[in-house]
């Protein structure tokens, strides 16, 4: 499971690493590029052909189970102080392409078990 250990704890986009004397790349964005990079190398994960940075995915396991793996990480909005009332940029988690594709694959699967394997807690 991609999570954010494999740029820098607590990451996004945004994030500012100016101040961060722990860290030598200050731009998280090529630290996000390496860690993805190191995280497809090492990790035996079915990749997608369309998109191979893409690590949202269903998996099948006969007609019983399908395993809905989503990405929490990347797509996500800054880190606040969660007292947002209102759903927006800093509250996203999945973006809105994965939302909408979780929202479409979870009623299309046949399967008698369903799990949604997330590398954070969810409540639905």
């Amino acid at each position: 499971q991609w999570d954010d250990h494999e740029v820098t704890n607590n990451w996004y986009w945004e994030k500012r690493l100016d101040a961060d004397q722990r860290y030598k790349e200050k731009s998280v964005a090529v630290l996000a590029a390496n860690g993805m990079r190191a995280f497809l190398e090492y990790m035996p994960i079915r990749q997608n052909p369309d998109n191979r940075d893409r690590i949202y995915n269903k998996f099948s396991y006969g007609p019983h189970l399908d395993v809905f793996r989503i990405d929490m990480r990347s797509y996500r909005g800054p880190n606040s102080e969660n007292t947002q009332t209102q759903p927006g940029s800093e509250t996203q988690f999945l973006g809105s392409d994965r939302i909408r594709w979780l929202k479409q694959s979870l009623p299309a699967s046949n399967a008698t078990r369903k799990v949604i394997a997330a590398d954070m807690p969810i409540g639905l």
